[in-house]
């Protein structure tokens, strides 16, 4: 029998080598922290571009009516709209909202104790199935957290500064970005080169149609939404003879159905458990309103408004959604749509013309 010989194999790394290595690690950590010390301002960062993009034909349109032509102006022109806006909603819903949302949970410990006194489907089916004590527990556990609302609130006050500063931040940054955006853009095209510089603008002027178009869709769809709602909350509040502020209501769904794909679904569900609060037939019909309503707006005004600017499939769109609120929340959700479709558009654009003549030979040979 042959001994196998046993072969070693030796390995020289320089300190040259060690010390790069080193470097890079070093180097990778510190722009890793780096990064992760400023996340909050690039989100604001970027809230504000997608902001200055989606208000620009506004700030465009106004700087075209000013005698002057000033972008100032007519940026300022437009921003003093949106305040006005701003202004008369929170001073037509805010207002009523709080007042409404302080009764509902005063009267919630009295609802209940009215709900066990009752004979109702929920009672027999409680006794039925001799549920009493877990009823009761849930009842006291409902009670405790209402009582520590107020102390609740008080320790958020300190997020709420903070979310107020991040608002103005926004607010300023996004002006700034209205008034200096022409000069960016043109100076970003002196810089390409020669032979690359049409493509190029043409991949800016689709992605800047199709944010345009993005955000204007999904105003529009959220403003059917709301209105179709406030009606439904008047009408059915009217018949069966309830009191509540179908305007507040209808600006909930409005707001939270900015969020694409999934926006109405908790836009349903908050109303519906505001409803159920106050009456539970009020409830039942406005639960059986967002689910005709969200079949016949998933299968007519989703496609025909967004699909015509993003041309992105249903499930990009909810799988955007979904990275969009889990990134940065209600805001993320917001930005994620344009975002994939931007992506998408930078693809199409720099990688189709190499991919597509490979598939011709292959189809050719």
């Amino acid at each position: 029998m042959s001994k196998k010989e046993s072969i070693s194999v030796n390995v020289n790394i320089s300190n040259h080598t060690v010390i790069r290595i080193l470097i890079l690690t070093i180097v990778s950590l510190i722009i890793f922290a780096f990064f992760s010390k400023i996340a909050g301002a690039l989100q604001l960062i970027f809230v504000s571009a997608f902001l200055a993009i989606a208000l620009n034909p506004a700030v465009s349109w106004f700087t075209k009516k000013i005698p002057s032509k000033s972008r100032i102006r007519g940026t300022a022109a437009a921003y003093f709209m949106v305040i006005i806006i701003l202004i008369g909603f929170f001073a037509l819903v805010v207002p009523p909202f709080v007042s409404q949302a302080v009764d509902l949970f005063d009267e919630i410990p009295t609802n209940v104790q009215d709900l066990e006194n009752q004979d109702t489907a929920i009672v027999r089916f409680i006794d039925r199935y001799n549920l009493k004590d877990v009823y009761t527990d849930i009842v006291s556990q409902v009670k405790e957290n209402i009582s520590a609302i107020t102390s609740q609130a008080v320790s958020t006050a300190g997020t709420v500064g903070s979310g107020i500063i991040a608002l103005l931040t926004v607010f300023v940054m996004t002006f700034m970005m209205l008034v200096e955006g022409p000069r960016w853009t043109q100076r970003w095209v002196e810089m390409q080169p020669e032979r690359k510089v049409e493509k190029r603008i043409k991949v800016l002027k689709d992605m800047y149609t199709m944010v345009t178009g993005y955000v204007n869709g999904q105003l529009l769809i959220a403003a059917i939404a709301a209105t179709f709602a406030f009606f439904a909350l008047v009408i059915s509040s009217t018949i069966l003879g309830v009191t509540i502020n179908p305007i507040a209501l209808a600006v909930i769904v409005g707001l939270i159905g900015l969020i694409p794909m999934i926006g109405n679904t908790i836009a349903a569900i908050v109303v519906v458990i505001f409803c159920l609060f106050v009456s539970l037939p009020l409830a039942i019909i406005m639960a059986a309103f967002f689910l005709i309503y969200q079949q016949i707006e998933n299968a007519t005004l989703q496609p025909m408004i967004q699909a015509k600017y993003n041309d992105l499939t249903p499930l990009v769109v909810f799988i955007s959604a979904i990275i969009g609120v889990s990134v940065a929340g209600f805001l993320g959700a917001l930005v994620a749509i344009p975002i994939a479709g931007c992506l998408r558009i930078y693809i199409k654009a720099y990688f189709a013309d190499k991919i597509a003549p490979k598939n011709k030979e292959k189809i050719a040979t």
